[in-house]
Protein backbone atom coordinates (compact mmCIF):
# COMPACT_ATOMS: atom_id res chain seq x y z
CA UNK A 1 0.00 0.00 0.00
CA UNK A 2 1.11 3.69 -1.28
CA UNK A 3 0.69 6.77 0.34
CA UNK A 4 0.79 9.55 -2.40
CA UNK A 5 2.00 12.44 -0.19
CA UNK A 6 5.06 14.76 -0.02
CA UNK A 7 7.02 14.56 3.46
CA UNK A 8 9.52 16.42 4.84
CA UNK A 9 11.85 15.47 7.49
CA UNK A 10 11.52 18.18 9.67
CA UNK A 11 8.37 17.72 10.13
CA UNK A 12 5.94 16.32 12.77
CA UNK A 13 2.94 14.13 11.53
CA UNK A 14 -0.31 12.99 13.61
CA UNK A 15 -2.43 9.77 12.82
CA UNK A 16 -5.88 9.15 14.73
CA UNK A 17 -5.28 5.51 15.76
CA UNK A 18 -8.26 2.94 17.47
CA UNK A 19 -5.94 -0.10 16.98
CA UNK A 20 -8.28 -1.31 14.53
CA UNK A 21 -7.47 -2.99 10.84
CA UNK A 22 -7.63 0.56 8.92
CA UNK A 23 -5.47 2.91 11.37
CA UNK A 24 -3.17 0.25 11.94
CA UNK A 25 -2.84 -0.64 8.32
CA UNK A 26 -2.11 3.29 7.69
CA UNK A 27 0.51 3.24 10.32
CA UNK A 28 2.82 0.73 9.93
CA UNK A 29 2.34 2.16 5.81
CA UNK A 30 3.42 5.77 7.10
CA UNK A 31 6.40 4.65 9.37
CA UNK A 32 7.65 3.50 5.29
CA UNK A 33 7.83 7.00 5.03
CA UNK A 34 8.54 8.63 8.07
CA UNK A 35 9.26 8.43 11.86
CA UNK A 36 8.11 11.56 13.07
CA UNK A 37 4.93 9.91 13.64
CA UNK A 38 2.80 10.67 16.91
CA UNK A 39 0.21 8.02 17.30
CA UNK A 40 -3.46 10.15 18.42
CA UNK A 41 -5.99 7.30 20.46
CA UNK A 42 -9.19 8.25 22.19
CA UNK A 43 -10.68 5.29 24.85
CA UNK A 44 -13.73 5.93 24.95
CA UNK A 45 -14.61 3.14 27.60
CA UNK A 46 -17.73 1.91 25.75
CA UNK A 47 -16.41 -1.53 25.37
CA UNK A 48 -14.73 -4.13 28.13
CA UNK A 49 -11.45 -4.72 25.54
CA UNK A 50 -11.12 -0.57 25.01
CA UNK A 51 -8.22 -0.89 28.00
CA UNK A 52 -6.41 -3.86 26.78
CA UNK A 53 -6.55 -1.85 22.88
CA UNK A 54 -4.84 1.40 24.56
CA UNK A 55 -2.27 -1.19 25.98
CA UNK A 56 -1.41 -2.58 22.89
CA UNK A 57 -1.17 0.11 20.42
CA UNK A 58 0.96 1.57 23.46
CA UNK A 59 3.44 -1.61 23.62
CA UNK A 60 3.94 -1.34 19.68
CA UNK A 61 4.42 2.63 19.75
CA UNK A 62 7.37 1.86 22.24
CA UNK A 63 8.47 -0.25 20.29
CA UNK A 64 8.71 1.13 16.92
CA UNK A 65 9.93 4.10 19.14
CA UNK A 66 7.21 6.67 18.26
CA UNK A 67 5.12 9.30 20.33
CA UNK A 68 2.23 8.08 21.98
CA UNK A 69 -0.50 10.29 23.13
CA UNK A 70 -3.60 9.46 24.20
CA UNK A 71 -7.11 10.49 26.25
CA UNK A 72 -9.51 9.25 27.81
CA UNK A 73 -13.30 10.24 27.09
CA UNK A 74 -16.04 10.74 29.42
CA UNK A 75 -17.69 7.36 29.85
CA UNK A 76 -20.89 9.02 29.64
CA UNK A 77 -21.98 11.42 26.92
CA UNK A 78 -25.62 13.47 27.08
CA UNK A 79 -27.08 13.28 24.00
CA UNK A 80 -25.98 12.13 20.48
CA UNK A 81 -23.19 10.38 21.15
CA UNK A 82 -21.53 9.73 17.94
CA UNK A 83 -21.48 13.76 17.43
CA UNK A 84 -20.58 14.09 21.37
CA UNK A 85 -17.20 11.68 20.65
CA UNK A 86 -16.33 13.75 17.22
CA UNK A 87 -16.13 16.37 18.90
CA UNK A 88 -14.46 15.42 22.07
CA UNK A 89 -11.62 13.41 19.48
CA UNK A 90 -11.29 16.27 17.33
CA UNK A 91 -10.44 18.81 20.15
CA UNK A 92 -7.80 16.31 21.60
CA UNK A 93 -6.40 15.79 18.12
CA UNK A 94 -5.86 19.48 17.83
CA UNK A 95 -4.27 19.97 21.37
CA UNK A 96 -1.57 17.31 19.84
CA UNK A 97 -1.50 19.18 16.36
CA UNK A 98 -0.69 22.22 18.34
CA UNK A 99 1.64 20.84 20.74
CA UNK A 100 3.91 19.18 18.46
CA UNK A 101 3.45 22.09 15.59
CA UNK A 102 1.91 19.21 13.04
CA UNK A 103 2.00 19.44 9.55
CA UNK A 104 -0.62 16.95 8.97
CA UNK A 105 -3.25 14.93 10.84
CA UNK A 106 -3.82 11.65 8.91
CA UNK A 107 -7.27 9.20 9.31
CA UNK A 108 -7.39 5.53 8.34
CA UNK A 109 -10.76 5.91 6.07
CA UNK A 110 -11.05 4.29 3.04
CA UNK A 111 -13.01 3.22 -0.16
CA UNK A 112 -15.90 1.29 2.04
CA UNK A 113 -16.37 4.50 4.35
CA UNK A 114 -16.80 6.63 1.16
CA UNK A 115 -19.47 4.58 -0.11
CA UNK A 116 -20.86 4.51 3.36
CA UNK A 117 -20.62 8.07 3.63
CA UNK A 118 -22.25 8.65 0.50
CA UNK A 119 -25.15 6.80 0.73
CA UNK A 120 -25.51 8.06 4.28
CA UNK A 121 -25.61 11.86 2.29
CA UNK A 122 -28.05 10.42 0.41
CA UNK A 123 -30.34 8.72 2.33
CA UNK A 124 -30.17 12.00 4.89
CA UNK A 125 -30.75 14.50 1.84
CA UNK A 126 -28.29 16.79 3.42
CA UNK A 127 -25.95 19.25 2.03
CA UNK A 128 -22.06 18.90 1.58
CA UNK A 129 -19.03 20.63 0.73
CA UNK A 130 -18.01 16.99 -0.97
CA UNK A 131 -19.96 13.65 -1.64
CA UNK A 132 -17.90 10.73 -0.05
CA UNK A 133 -15.19 12.16 1.72
CA UNK A 134 -11.91 14.02 0.21
CA UNK A 135 -8.65 13.14 0.61
CA UNK A 136 -7.17 16.14 1.54
CA UNK A 137 -9.50 19.22 3.35
CA UNK A 138 -9.19 20.98 6.37
CA UNK A 139 -10.81 21.67 10.01
CA UNK A 140 -10.68 23.37 13.17
CA UNK A 141 -7.29 24.79 11.10
CA UNK A 142 -6.15 21.23 10.57
CA UNK A 143 -4.84 19.71 7.68
CA UNK A 144 -6.38 16.27 7.46
CA UNK A 145 -5.22 13.65 4.87
CA UNK A 146 -7.19 10.50 4.00
CA UNK A 147 -4.52 8.62 1.64
CA UNK A 148 -6.30 5.15 1.84
CA UNK A 149 -9.45 6.20 0.13
CA UNK A 150 -8.48 4.40 -2.94
CA UNK A 151 -8.27 0.64 -0.88
CA UNK A 152 -11.51 -1.48 -0.15
CA UNK A 153 -11.87 -3.21 3.54
CA UNK A 154 -10.40 -6.04 2.00
CA UNK A 155 -7.62 -4.58 0.81
CA UNK A 156 -6.50 -3.66 4.26
CA UNK A 157 -7.32 -6.71 5.56
CA UNK A 158 -5.05 -8.67 3.32
CA UNK A 159 -2.33 -6.19 4.23
CA UNK A 160 -2.57 -6.54 7.17
CA UNK A 161 -2.22 -10.52 7.28
CA UNK A 162 0.44 -10.67 4.88
CA UNK A 163 2.72 -7.90 6.91
CA UNK A 164 1.40 -9.39 10.54
CA UNK A 165 -0.03 -5.93 11.48
CA UNK A 166 -1.70 -6.59 14.88
CA UNK A 167 -4.94 -5.09 15.43
CA UNK A 168 -8.16 -5.67 16.81
CA UNK A 169 -11.63 -5.88 15.69
CA UNK A 170 -14.30 -3.12 17.35
CA UNK A 171 -17.05 -5.45 18.38
CA UNK A 172 -19.53 -2.36 18.21
CA UNK A 173 -18.61 -2.08 14.31
CA UNK A 174 -21.48 -5.08 13.81
CA UNK A 175 -24.29 -3.55 16.03
CA UNK A 176 -27.06 -2.19 13.88
CA UNK A 177 -28.37 1.02 16.07
CA UNK A 178 -26.34 3.66 14.21
CA UNK A 179 -27.21 4.27 10.54
CA UNK A 180 -23.56 3.96 9.39
CA UNK A 181 -23.20 0.54 10.49
CA UNK A 182 -26.65 -0.69 9.21
CA UNK A 183 -25.42 0.88 5.90
CA UNK A 184 -22.18 -1.01 5.98
CA UNK A 185 -23.51 -4.17 7.17
CA UNK A 186 -27.05 -4.36 5.40
CA UNK A 187 -25.90 -2.51 1.53
CA UNK A 188 -22.10 -1.75 1.65
CA UNK A 189 -20.83 -5.42 1.97
CA UNK A 190 -23.35 -7.21 0.22
CA UNK A 191 -22.57 -5.01 -3.00
CA UNK A 192 -21.05 -7.08 -5.64
CA UNK A 193 -18.25 -5.75 -8.21
CA UNK A 194 -20.00 -4.05 -10.35
CA UNK A 195 -22.68 -2.61 -7.95
CA UNK A 196 -19.72 -1.18 -6.14
CA UNK A 197 -18.46 0.41 -9.24
CA UNK A 198 -21.45 2.42 -9.87
CA UNK A 199 -21.76 3.60 -6.41
CA UNK A 200 -18.08 5.15 -6.91
CA UNK A 201 -19.38 6.56 -10.15
CA UNK A 202 -22.02 8.06 -8.85
CA UNK A 203 -20.03 9.75 -6.09
CA UNK A 204 -17.76 11.08 -9.25
CA UNK A 205 -20.13 12.44 -11.00
CA UNK A 206 -22.56 14.08 -8.20
CA UNK A 207 -18.76 16.29 -7.31
CA UNK A 208 -18.93 17.43 -10.70
CA UNK A 209 -21.69 18.76 -10.65
CA UNK A 210 -21.26 20.30 -7.42
CA UNK A 211 -18.00 21.81 -8.39
CA UNK A 212 -20.40 23.08 -11.35
CA UNK A 213 -22.84 24.61 -9.39
CA UNK A 214 -19.78 26.36 -7.27
CA UNK A 215 -18.33 27.84 -10.51
CA UNK A 216 -21.60 29.52 -11.15
CA UNK A 217 -21.96 30.79 -7.97
CA UNK A 218 -18.35 32.17 -6.53
CA UNK A 219 -18.35 34.86 -8.84
CA UNK A 220 -21.49 36.20 -7.06
CA UNK A 221 -18.58 36.58 -3.76
CA UNK A 222 -16.55 39.45 -4.19
CA UNK A 223 -13.00 40.09 -3.38
CA UNK A 224 -14.03 41.16 0.38
CA UNK A 225 -15.88 37.76 0.83
CA UNK A 226 -18.91 39.59 0.59
CA UNK A 227 -22.54 39.29 -1.18
CA UNK A 228 -24.71 41.50 -2.43
CA UNK A 229 -27.80 41.03 -1.87
CA UNK A 230 -29.34 41.76 -5.22
CA UNK A 231 -27.18 39.15 -6.90
CA UNK A 232 -28.78 36.41 -4.73
CA UNK A 233 -32.42 37.11 -3.47
CA UNK A 234 -33.51 35.44 -6.65
CA UNK A 235 -31.65 32.17 -5.91
CA UNK A 236 -33.92 28.80 -5.47
CA UNK A 237 -33.31 27.14 -2.47
CA UNK A 238 -30.61 25.09 -3.63
CA UNK A 239 -28.40 27.34 -5.05
CA UNK A 240 -29.03 30.01 -2.21
CA UNK A 241 -28.07 27.04 0.49
CA UNK A 242 -24.64 26.25 -1.95
CA UNK A 243 -23.52 29.97 -1.85
CA UNK A 244 -23.97 29.95 1.66
CA UNK A 245 -22.23 27.00 2.68
CA UNK A 246 -19.19 28.49 -0.08
CA UNK A 247 -18.83 31.63 1.49
CA UNK A 248 -18.98 29.58 5.24
CA UNK A 249 -16.02 27.71 3.39
CA UNK A 250 -14.00 31.06 2.71
CA UNK A 251 -13.86 32.16 6.20
CA UNK A 252 -12.86 27.94 7.45
CA UNK A 253 -16.30 27.76 9.81
CA UNK A 254 -15.60 24.31 10.89
CA UNK A 255 -19.36 23.89 11.55
CA UNK A 256 -22.55 22.33 9.70
CA UNK A 257 -25.47 24.99 9.43
CA UNK A 258 -29.39 24.10 9.77
CA UNK A 259 -31.81 24.83 7.77
CA UNK A 260 -33.74 26.64 10.51
CA UNK A 261 -30.62 28.90 10.44
CA UNK A 262 -30.54 28.78 6.70
CA UNK A 263 -33.89 29.99 6.37
CA UNK A 264 -33.01 32.78 9.07
CA UNK A 265 -30.02 34.16 6.48
CA UNK A 266 -32.73 34.36 3.94
CA UNK A 267 -35.24 36.21 5.74
CA UNK A 268 -32.83 39.03 6.41
CA UNK A 269 -32.04 39.22 2.80
CA UNK A 270 -35.67 40.49 2.26
CA UNK A 271 -35.81 42.13 5.13
CA UNK A 272 -35.76 45.79 5.15
CA UNK A 273 -33.90 46.66 7.85
CA UNK A 274 -30.27 47.95 7.04
CA UNK A 275 -28.01 46.35 9.98
CA UNK A 276 -29.14 42.81 11.25
CA UNK A 277 -26.58 40.64 13.02
CA UNK A 278 -26.85 36.88 13.43
CA UNK A 279 -24.52 35.45 15.57
CA UNK A 280 -22.91 31.80 15.32
CA UNK A 281 -20.72 29.99 17.11
CA UNK A 282 -16.67 30.81 18.29
CA UNK A 283 -17.67 34.41 17.74
CA UNK A 284 -18.68 34.12 13.70
CA UNK A 285 -21.27 36.59 12.26
CA UNK A 286 -23.23 36.63 9.62
CA UNK A 287 -23.98 40.38 9.12
CA UNK A 288 -26.17 42.54 6.94
CA UNK A 289 -24.81 45.79 6.17
CA UNK A 290 -27.57 47.69 3.71
CA UNK A 291 -27.20 45.86 0.04
CA UNK A 292 -24.60 43.36 1.33
CA UNK A 293 -24.25 40.08 3.24
CA UNK A 294 -20.98 39.43 5.09
CA UNK A 295 -19.59 36.73 7.18
CA UNK A 296 -17.30 37.30 9.66
CA UNK A 297 -14.91 36.51 12.84
CA UNK A 298 -14.96 38.54 15.41
CA UNK A 299 -11.20 38.37 17.59
CA UNK A 300 -11.96 41.90 19.86
CA UNK A 301 -13.78 43.17 22.39
CA UNK A 302 -17.16 45.81 22.49
CA UNK A 303 -15.54 48.66 24.28
CA UNK A 304 -11.87 50.66 24.83
CA UNK A 305 -10.46 53.14 26.60
CA UNK A 306 -7.21 55.23 26.38
CA UNK A 307 -5.70 58.35 27.38
CA UNK A 308 -2.81 60.90 25.97
CA UNK A 309 -1.82 63.54 28.20
CA UNK A 310 -0.07 65.76 25.55
CA UNK A 311 0.31 66.04 21.91
CA UNK A 312 2.28 62.52 21.14
CA UNK A 313 1.87 59.32 19.67
CA UNK A 314 -0.66 56.52 19.96
CA UNK A 315 -0.18 53.13 18.33
CA UNK A 316 -3.05 50.29 19.60
CA UNK A 317 -5.00 47.49 18.38
CA UNK A 318 -7.97 49.51 16.82
CA UNK A 319 -5.75 52.80 15.47
CA UNK A 320 -2.79 54.89 15.61
CA UNK A 321 -2.82 58.22 15.40
CA UNK A 322 0.19 60.67 15.87
CA UNK A 323 -0.87 64.01 16.90
CA UNK A 324 2.96 65.10 18.13
CA UNK A 325 2.74 68.45 15.55
CA UNK A 326 -0.17 69.16 16.61
CA UNK A 327 -3.73 68.30 15.75
CA UNK A 328 -5.11 71.49 15.07
CA UNK A 329 -6.47 70.22 11.75
CA UNK A 330 -9.27 68.62 13.74
CA UNK A 331 -10.08 70.69 16.15
CA UNK A 332 -7.87 69.56 19.00
CA UNK A 333 -5.93 72.10 20.51
CA UNK A 334 -3.39 72.02 23.34
CA UNK A 335 -6.30 73.47 26.07
CA UNK A 336 -7.83 70.24 24.98
CA UNK A 337 -5.52 67.74 26.92
CA UNK A 338 -5.13 65.14 28.04
CA UNK A 339 -7.16 63.72 25.59
CA UNK A 340 -9.50 60.31 26.31
CA UNK A 341 -9.82 57.95 23.24
CA UNK A 342 -12.94 55.72 23.91
CA UNK A 343 -15.58 53.97 22.45
CA UNK A 344 -19.52 55.53 22.31
CA UNK A 345 -21.48 55.47 25.18
CA UNK A 346 -25.44 55.84 24.90
CA UNK A 347 -26.47 59.69 24.77
CA UNK A 348 -22.77 60.84 23.70
CA UNK A 349 -23.40 63.75 21.59
CA UNK A 350 -21.45 66.09 19.25
CA UNK A 351 -20.77 69.48 18.37
CA UNK A 352 -21.27 70.21 14.80
CA UNK A 353 -21.17 73.85 14.01
CA UNK A 354 -23.43 75.49 16.40
CA UNK A 355 -25.94 72.71 17.16
CA UNK A 356 -25.19 69.21 19.32
CA UNK A 357 -26.47 65.71 17.15
CA UNK A 358 -26.30 62.33 18.82
CA UNK A 359 -23.47 60.16 18.34
CA UNK A 360 -26.01 57.77 17.56
CA UNK A 361 -27.75 59.43 14.60
CA UNK A 362 -24.69 60.58 13.18
CA UNK A 363 -23.32 56.91 12.86
CA UNK A 364 -26.96 56.11 11.25
CA UNK A 365 -26.45 58.92 8.28
CA UNK A 366 -22.70 58.59 7.79
CA UNK A 367 -24.17 54.59 7.17
CA UNK A 368 -21.83 53.40 9.72
CA UNK A 369 -22.08 49.47 9.37
CA UNK A 370 -23.43 48.51 12.81
CA UNK A 371 -20.07 46.15 13.25
CA UNK A 372 -18.35 49.18 13.72
CA UNK A 373 -20.12 51.66 15.89
CA UNK A 374 -19.26 49.99 18.61
CA UNK A 375 -15.34 50.32 18.02
CA UNK A 376 -15.36 53.28 16.34
CA UNK A 377 -12.87 55.74 18.36
CA UNK A 378 -14.40 59.08 19.66
CA UNK A 379 -11.67 62.07 21.27
CA UNK A 380 -12.72 63.55 24.44
CA UNK A 381 -11.26 66.43 26.17
CA UNK A 382 -10.42 67.56 29.64
CA UNK A 383 -13.90 68.82 30.00
CA UNK A 384 -15.53 65.15 28.99
CA UNK A 385 -16.70 66.71 25.92
CA UNK A 386 -16.45 64.87 22.38
CA UNK A 387 -14.54 67.56 20.22
CA UNK A 388 -13.51 65.04 17.28
CA UNK A 389 -15.03 61.69 15.91
CA UNK A 390 -13.33 60.45 12.55
CA UNK A 391 -15.36 60.75 9.78
CA UNK A 392 -17.04 57.25 8.30
CA UNK A 393 -17.64 56.72 4.52
CA UNK A 394 -16.93 53.66 2.53
CA UNK A 395 -13.83 54.19 1.11
CA UNK A 396 -13.16 57.22 2.70
CA UNK A 397 -9.77 58.48 2.14
CA UNK A 398 -8.21 60.65 5.15
CA UNK A 399 -6.61 64.07 3.41
CA UNK A 400 -5.43 66.00 7.25
CA UNK A 401 -2.07 66.27 8.03
CA UNK A 402 -1.85 64.69 11.47
CA UNK A 403 -1.89 60.89 11.58
CA UNK A 404 -5.27 58.79 12.85
CA UNK A 405 -5.78 55.65 10.77
CA UNK A 406 -8.52 53.82 12.18
CA UNK A 407 -7.68 49.52 12.07
CA UNK A 408 -10.70 48.03 13.55
CA UNK A 409 -11.72 46.02 10.15
CA UNK A 410 -8.23 43.84 10.83
CA UNK A 411 -10.33 42.67 13.30
CA UNK A 412 -12.95 41.21 11.41
CA UNK A 413 -10.71 37.86 9.36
Amino acid sequence: MKINYQFAPQENYLIACSFGPDSMALLHTLLKYTRNVIVCHVNYHQRKESDEEEKSLKEYCIKEKIIFESVGAPKQFKGNFQAKARDFRYTFFKQIYQKYNAKSLFIAHQQDDVIETYLMQKQRKIRVKQYGLAEKSYFLDMKIIRPFLIYSKKDIYDYCRENLVPYSLDSSNFETKYLRNKIRLEVVEKLSAIERHQVLNNVKKDNENLTKLRRKLLPLIDKKGQIEITKIIDLNNEQFQEIIYLILDEIQYPYSISKKLLSEIKKITHNDKPNITLFLRDNYLIIKEYDFLLFVKSKVENSYNYEIKKPSELVTPYFELDFSFGAEDRNILDDDYPLTIRTYKKGDVYQINNYFVQVRRLYIDWKMPLRLRNLWPIIVNKKGEIIYIPRYRKDFIDQHQSKFIIKIDSFIE
